[in-house]
């Protein structure tokens, strides 16, 4: 029999079609008995021999959750194997006895008292690193596994321990037993290379490394895909959703929409006015009602420079209005002299309201004006029969054959009734809206503040600025399309005449309301601010 065996007994694979486990050369690495009687039978295969010399496999100190250990050789001549059967000995971390620093015996066939081993310490609490890496540990070393030398397994590799918490496989222990022939185990084939075994269920997760922190030269790339997400592949920028080439052709099909729907209302209306009962209508109200007796004739002077200062104010109110609207964190601030409370408003909200202190001005003039030299009887309608000949007009005016225009001696009903709406109702309810809003409302009027609440203002402030730029709109359209020179010089030069002086006054009141436009700054605002209060940040 030979004096020592080189390897451990190796057994059925690990894996379907694997090879026999341990390979050779190769101690087992996660050896824990089973809660069983070691083997008695002589007639079992062993893997190492009865003799004190013959190296042992390492033994594991399993966690104490599990039941016992491998008995392996006695702690003393004669003595029985060591650990006896039964309770293994309980340490809170497997732990490493190293043997190297016992002398190995002489000879085979000596046998020398071992020491004792180590009491294992106390369980302490560990940190959460400490204990995700008391899963990794040495194992213990042992007797050498040929004479003379040194203590095996050696001491740079370090096996896993794999902590399980399911019930421990049955494994064979090496218990003394008969001499057997070396002839008895033939070496075995080199085994082929099998992937390693599943990892336990318990055992520790492999590390993963720590992904990269993000750096600039990293998030330039991210950038320039979130930049290029704005522009298509064929290299155009998008302007909100569209392209530009797509804002055009958008822009062409809409008004292409536009020219075809007007085309079917007028169309649609010229068969409507066509019908017998139609022609009586427009024969019994033509669209406009004779003025009363005493109306005066023409429109004067003051009248033409009212309405340039009108339009030059409510552009300049439509447009800081807008700006308030969209206004994030204004760039100023305005504090009034006469503020005890030093209550501030943005320089844009001055601005706005400063506006509306010189249109309600303006509008006061005018209507005074208007009621003393009886232009009132122009814009104000007198009877029930301004509402048929609204409808008469407004019906002449979609079906493109314009009603018969004279403003210079009577407005047809339709544009009564609308400058009317727009000087007595419109006005009126842009300017109780807007004192309603502003710092100018009492604060300790409770119960006119519960009888006019702010949100019943801002829910009609801002329809009425969107009547104010329809009529604007359709004012100014309608101007240039029944007679442009000729309106033009009764809106500015006072006179019924079809040369082009009003239409020069027109050009040069444009100028000056795209210049005040361009100069609505707060560089150019401040100081003029500064003259009725404080401006600062």
């Amino acid at each position: 029999m030979a004096a020592h065996m080189p390897t451990a007994r190796r057994g059925l694979p690990r894996q379907r079609g694997g090879g026999a486990w341990p390979p050779v050369g190769e101690a087992p690495d996660d050896l824990v008995a089973a809660p069983a009687e070691p083997l008695a039978s002589a007639e079992a295969p062993v893997a190492t021999a009865a003799a004190p010399s013959v190296a042992a496999a390492p033994v594991v100190v399993a966690p104490a959750s599990h039941a016992r250990l491998r008995s392996g050789l006695p702690r003393a001549t004669g003595g029985p194997p060591w650990p006896e059967a039964g309770e293994a000995p309980r340490a809170a971390d497997p732990e490493v006895t190293d043997a190297a620093a016992v002398a190995p015996p002489a000879s085979v066939g000596e046998s020398r008292q071992l020491p004792a081993a180590p009491q294992p310490a106390a369980p302490q609490p560990a940190p959460a690193a400490a204990r995700a890496a008391a899963s990794v540990s040495a194992v213990r070393r042992g007797l050498p596994r040929v004479a003379a030398g040194e203590p095996w397994p050696s001491p740079s590799p370090v096996v896993p321990v794999a902590v399980s918490t399911a019930a421990p496989a049955p494994v064979v222990a090496s218990v003394p037993a008969a001499p057997v022939p070396a002839t008895a185990v033939p070496p075995a084939p080199a085994p082929p290379i099998a992937p390693p075994p599943a990892p336990s269920a318990a055992a520790p997760p492999a590390a993963v490394p720590p992904a990269p922190v993000p750096t600039a030269a990293a998030s330039a790339p991210a950038a320039s895909a979130t930049q290029a997400s704005a522009t298509t592949a064929s290299g155009w920028k998008r302007y909100g959703t569209l392209t530009p080439r797509q804002w055009v052709g958008a822009s062409v099909v809409g008004i292409l929409a536009i020219i075809g729907a007007a085309t079917i209302v007028v169309q649609l209306t010229r068969w409507f006015l066509g019908l017998d009962f139609m022609q009586d209508f427009l024969a019994t109200y033509p669209g406009e009602v004779h003025l009363p007796e005493g109306a005066p004739v023409g429109l004067p002077a003051w009248l033409g420079w009212q309405h340039f200062f009108n339009a030059f104010l409510i552009v300049l109110i439509i447009r800081s209005g807008l700006q308030m609207r969209t206004e994030k964190r204004p760039v100023a601030f305005w504090t009034p002299r006469w503020s005890k409370l030093g209550r501030k408003i943005s320089l844009n909200l001055w601005f706005h309201q400063a506006l509306d202190v010189l249109w309600l001005v303006n509008g006061v003039i005018f209507v005074v004006l208007l009621f003393a030299t009886g232009q009132w009887m122009r814009v104000v309608p007198t009877s029930w029969e301004y509402l048929p000949n609204a409808v008469s007009a407004g019906l002449q005016y979609l079906s493109l054959d314009w009603p018969l225009e004279n403003g210079w001696v009577n407005y047809n009903s339709l544009q009564v009734l609308a400058y009317f709406a727009t000087i007595f109702i419109a006005a009126p309810l842009a300017v109780a809206t807007g004192v309603r809003m502003s710092g100018v409302w009492p604060k300790n009027a409770a119960t006119l503040t519960r009888v006019y609440p702010v949100e019943w203002a801002r829910a009609v402030h801002f329809p009425v600025m969107l009547y104010f730029v329809a009529f604007i709109v359709v004012h100014v359209v309608l101007v240039f399309t029944t007679g442009m020179l000729r309106n033009l010089n009764h809106m500015y030069a006072a006179q019924d005449a079809d040369n082009w002086l009003g239409f020069w006054i027109f050009v040069t009141s444009l100028v000056v309301i795209a210049a005040a436009w361009v100069a609505a700054r707060p560089t150019v605002l401040a100081p003029i601010a500064g003259v009725f209060g404080k401006v600062g940040r």
